[in-house]
């Protein structure tokens, strides 16, 4: 027995046509539809369609061989959409069904595209795109011949799509089900639609398409489906496995193998700030070339004073923003490590608190050079100290990290951690995510400053390249310092559309209203972000109040989510004449945050400056328009997808804030500008553009 599996629509049915016609063998089926019998021996018959997810196949031996049919998304779901028109539930409305298809709300439609097909990929032992299997049958079908003994093809019997569409089938035409054969004609003729690749260019809208490639775009680009509706071949370093499968193996000849090591200590942190965000979904973007046995690279992570393979990150990078206990003391087996973590957690957070917002700051030195010392004498005690070994700690505090040559390259995520790596040989990368410590001072506590400005210094005295993450950004770069351009390379960031996506269920939303005490039912703007100053939540509150003033009467709530960051009574403080109105939610759970996006009439940004601004991103992923400020990368990232705003100018912030409450049409005009704005940013292409950049200045070729 073979699996035949796809997601629904994608040609397997006339996969089995062919396999009954040309070569003469049944199939069978296999699904959970009370309504629709199965065959009491399909267990028998050498292939089995189904749609079904791999992970619900559970009674089923798992080295059960799987051909998988690949077809692109935008085909399948059109075409399930007029199935349900045509056939499951006859005049329902096809723009309707079309939606839902793409949504695919709670694993609805077998797991939904991307689900069905990631799935299937990590079980299949061979693909079949569907375009292939049109365009060349024969061809497509001998593949199998692989691993199952095909009798020999009797090719003047292959029937061509029409024949199908207009005839009684085998497969497809209800010939099991006791009906006329008027009756199984107009079946037909109903199930097998257009057959052609690229239908869903006539049927498929275009905000409709927007919403599809927010959900499923990724997933496609894996696969070699452009958004054009070109097919390009999988991506040799980050596809390998893919290509085989599609019988697309890429011819390897001698390579340079590059060895790179990224600092990671930011993925042990709790945060889920930008700056972890970034982290781990490059991480986690560049993952699968430890899947690919000829890869040219070896890459490494900086974990808490050792070297870690990428391949073994492999559960930080799923754990959604939690740092697992586990693998922090499997990577931390430095006791002074472990006990120096132990010793803060003691410390009372009210007491740093009060540190913070009255910017005294003598603890910390105090407690950083005692750290420098203390990981000074670790280091000599250390029982690989003087060796070459891998499981070497590359100290902390400041300490030189004794690698040598070992690496091509050190990619820095975050400026402030480049002091371990201070006065090594290896060229070195650093992402810059902004220079707000420069822009606006007063922002900033004194230490902070300091750690940014040794970042800026390391850069300087390593001659390293930067990568900025945003136009804005390597402008500042560029004015700010005298860092030649050749050396300031842009890679964007991007968010995650797996997790920031519409959420259609109003149910779900509530839901997540209630964990965080919001009104259920009253209209928000929600904001997101520390609660700090620069984020000018102060300007917000005053212009929100001033609307309220103004509107009495207007049920609009204002939402602030994020944890407490430096001086935020201050922000407290300037809510307290709206404590009805305005709500702070606290720190908001990853798996929340795209509900609350979704729910929001619009999100509010209005920073003074920013690097790059992943939050307006992730509510745009959602289709929520943003008022943000008008200035820095809020410009670029944002672009038409909101309404800008003086951040300085409060009656300005205010207007703004009226029309997209007010202005129904206005509001759902920005609301698809913002998924469509959104789409320009893609973790696939961050990571093949950080890739070809470490190539690119290894190589010398800047």
């Amino acid at each position: 027995m073979i699996w035949l599996s796809s997601f629904p629509r994608s040609g397997n049915t006339y996969l089995r046509n062919i396999l009954f016609e040309v070569y003469g063998l049944n199939s069978s089926t296999f699904h959970r539809e009370a309504s629709y019998p199965l065959d009491r021996d399909f267990r028998e018959f050498p292939f089995v369609k189904t749609h079904e997810l791999p992970s619900t196949l559970e009674e089923f031996d798992s080295d059960i061989p799987v051909v998988y049919l690949l077809r692109d998304g935008r085909d399948s779901v059109c075409s399930l959409a007029h199935h349900r028109t045509d056939l499951v539930a006859p005049g329902s409305d096809f723009y309707q069904n079309l939606k839902e298809a793409i949504v695919a709300d709670k694993g609805s439609f077998f797991g939904g595209w991307s689900r069905n097909v990631e799935e299937w990929l990590d079980r299949a032992d061979l693909i079949i795109r569907y375009e292939d299997l049109i365009k060349d049958p024969v061809a497509s079908v001998e593949r199998i011949r692989a691993f199952y003994p095909l009798p020999e093809p009797k090719i003047e019997k292959l029937p061509t799509f029409e024949q199908l569409k207009f005839g009684m089938p085998k497969y497809g035409s209800g010939a099991g089900r006791a009906i006329s054969d008027r009756e199984k004609l107009e079946h037909s003729n109903k199930f097998f639609r257009k057959g052609k690749p690229g239908g869903w260019a006539d049927d498929m809208p275009d905000e409709l398409h927007d919403l599809y490639w927010s959900y499923h775009g990724d997933t496609m680009g894996k696969v070699g489906y452009s958004r054009s509706g070109e097919i390009f071949e999988p991506d040799p370093e980050l596809d390998t496995a893919i290509a085989a499968k599609l019988g697309k193996i890429p011819v390897y000849r001698d390579y340079k193998k590059y060895k790179i090591l990224i600092e990671g200590d930011k993925l042990l942190s709790s945060d889920n700030d930008g700056v972890k965000r970034y982290q781990v979904e490059l991480l986690k973007s560049i993952f699968p070339i430890t899947g690919n046995p000829h890869s040219s690279w070896q890459i490494d992570v900086y974990l808490d004073g050792k070297t870690v393979p990428l391949i073994d990150c492999k559960d930080i990078l799923s754990k959604n923003f939690r740092t697992e206990k586990s693998l922090v003391e499997n990577v931390s087996s430095n006791a002074f490590l472990r006990m120096e973590r132990a010793l803060v957690a003691l410390v009372p957070r009210r007491f740093v608190n009060f540190l913070q917002d009255h910017n005294i700051f003598w603890f910390h030195y105090i407690y950083e050079k005692i750290r420098k010392l203390v990981l000074e004498f670790s280091a000599l005690l250390s029982p690989s100290h003087g060796s070459e070994s891998d499981e070497k700690p590359l100290n902390n505090g400041g300490i030189t990290p004794n690698i040598g040559d070992k690496y091509d390259l050190i990619h820095i995520p975050l400026k402030q951690h480049c002091s371990p790596f201070r006065g090594t040989t290896c060229k070195t990368l650093v992402t810059v995510h902004d220079l707000t410590h420069l822009h606006l001072p007063e922002f900033h506590t004194v230490l902070n400053r300091a750690n940014a400005d040794q970042g800026m210094q390391f850069v300087v005295e390593n001659a390293a390249d930067l990568i900025a993450i945003s136009q804005s950004t390597k402008n500042d770069i560029l004015s700010k310092t005298a860092i030649p351009e050749h050396r300031v390379h842009l890679v964007y960031e991007a968010a995650d559309r797996k997790k920031f996506n519409f959420k259609i269920n109003k149910d779900d939303c509530r839901n997540v209203r209630e964990k965080y005490g919001i009104d259920l039912y009253a209209p928000y703007i929600i904001c997101l972000s520390t609660i700090e100053p620069r984020k000018n939540l102060k300007n917000t509150i005053r212009a929100y109040s001033l609307l309220i003033e103004e509107n009495p009467n207007i049920p609009l709530i204002l939402v602030i989510a994020g944890k407490k960051g430096w001086s935020a009574n201050h922000i407290y403080s300037e809510a307290k004449g709206q404590r009805e109105r305005i709500h702070f939610t606290g720190f908001v759970d990853d798996d929340d945050l795209a509900f609350l996006y979704s729910d929001a009439i619009a999100m509010s940004y209005l920073s003074f400056y920013e690097g790059f601004g992943l939050p307006p991103l992730e509510a745009m992923c959602c289709g929520t328009p943003v008022i943000f400020g008008n200035n820095s990368s809020l410009i670029e990232v944002v672009g038409t997808g909101g309404l800008a705003a003086d951040s300085y100018d409060i009656e300005d912030i205010k207007v703004q804030y009226k029309k997209i409450f007010y202005d129904t049409e206005l509001r759902a005009e920005k609301s698809r500008a913002a998924l469509r704005q959104s789409l320009r940013f893609s973790w696939r292409q961050v990571a093949i553009e950080t890739l070809a950049l470490y190539k690119k200045i290894i190589d010398g070729h800047r």
